[in-house]
């Protein structure tokens, strides 16, 4: 691993600012072999539109070299075309793309050619085998794994804002400086087994329906629907379809257009009216004033509709009988343990009917990466007898039978 410089030279950087610039550093470092993996991240803003907009990209090569890519007076240039050179890197299998906490990164640069990025590693899902939890920030995990304090003064600076300052350019710099020993240390120490669960949740990042809107499938994200019946739910899909149709459109947060909450709260007792919608919880009289039409007329869609293509609650397994409680309690000890040892929320690892279904020898969980490794794999040993708990040093620990 090289040693980090506490005298780096933030001016010797490559500074790309047009297609053609960018055209010609994508070609050098397709075509350079000794280019196997490079750091990369983005900054970008999304503070009252639908989709991020990309405001920066910094990349630091194996080789060492930087170059902060300028999107805003390329995509101004060729709006289509122009951003092309980055998107060839994106794609090439060839070269490893490490990011530290990816999805956001992802989902901004998926949109460039709503093209998936490939070959990409995560260092803050690696991050999780070293003991500093399921969502550890990129300058806490540095400063204990490499010794360097990061600067914090530009995380909600106005990254559209021109020209950079040059504390925004050092800022952009370090967090590929840093993140490419920090990716040199953890391919060094992860364990086989470790690093094929940290392939497999990049692998399940990379999942172009994370990034893709999908409108007739919005219904499936809103939260707080048990318990409502399929007309209920009906009603939820059908105003869910509508928001994100009317957000996309608009390109708006589609919060400002409806909350989740809104939406529940309108299917829980369905208006028939207009006027009647001003009765709901938490809604705002302009937005009643604005779509209170189309909304009544969404409900009234699902009304006339056959029920049969109505969605169903999901089916609820029978509940624990009294020993399967005991079984839940025990694997529910271990979780704990586990998240307490590596820092994760518990809420993160496994739940009550996951592990009943576990308990039933129902099909293997469908957890897949770390989760597996740290929590799937020790509770399918202990409950198959094949391995046993015990209390070390006043902590619970799995002993192999």
């Amino acid at each position: 691993m090289k040693k980090i410089s506490s005298h780096f030279d933030y001016s010797n950087y490559l500074s790309i600012t047009t297609a053609e610039a960018l055209n010609d550093y994508a070609t050098r470092l397709l075509q350079d072999d000794k280019v196997k993996w490079l750091a990369i991240d983005t900054e970008f803003v999304r503070t009252d539109t639908y989709f991020p907009e990309l405001s920066l990209v910094q990349i630091q090569d194996c080789l060492g070299q930087v170059a902060i890519i300028d999107p805003l007076p390329i995509q101004a240039a060729d709006p289509k075309n122009g951003l092309q050179g980055l998107v060839n890197i994106l794609v090439e299998p060839r070269i490893t793309k490490v990011f530290h906490s990816a999805r956001q990164d992802l989902e901004v640069l998926y949109q460039l050619a709503q093209q998936m990025p490939v070959s990409i590693f995560d260092t803050q899902l690696a991050a999780i085998f070293f003991k500093h939890g399921d969502i550890a920030g990129f300058a806490r995990v540095v400063e204990a794994e490499l010794g360097c304090k990061l600067a914090k003064d530009q995380t909600r600076t106005n990254w559209h804002a021109r020209p950079l300052s040059e504390q925004q350019i050092q800022y952009a710099i370090d967090d590929v400086r840093y993140l490419a020993p920090l990716y040199e240390k953890f391919i060094a120490h992860l364990t086989p087994a470790q690093l094929k669960a940290v392939e497999e949740d990049c692998a399940a990042l990379l999942d172009e329906r994370l990034y893709k809107p999908e409108p007739s499938t919005a219904g499936e994200k809103i939260k707080g629907v048990r318990g409502l019946k399929p007309k209920q739910l009906a009603i939820v899909y059908m105003l869910a379809e509508w928001r994100e149709c009317y957000a996309i459109e608009h390109n708006q947060p589609k919060k400002w257009v409806m909350s989740d909450e809104v939406i529940v709260g309108i299917a829980q007792r369905p208006p028939k009216t207009v006027e009647a919608l001003y009765k709901v919880p938490q809604i705002k009289p302009s937005s009643v004033k604005e779509f209170g039409e189309q909304w009544i007329t969404c409900i009234d869609a699902v009304f006339s509709s056959d029920p049969a293509s109505w969605p169903q609650p999901e089916a609820k397994p029978p509940a624990a009988d009294a020993q399967e409680e005991v079984l839940i309690s025990l694997c529910m000890a271990l979780c704990s343990q586990i998240a307490l040892d590596y820092r994760l929320n518990p809420h993160n690892l496994v739940n009550k009917a996951e592990l009943l279904s576990l308990i039933r020898g129902g099909e293997t969980l469908a957890l897949n990466g770390w989760r597996s490794l740290l929590v799937v794999d020790p509770l399918q040993q202990l409950l198959s007898g094949h391995a046993s708990l015990s209390i070390a040093d006043k902590r619970l620990a799995v002993q192999l039978s």
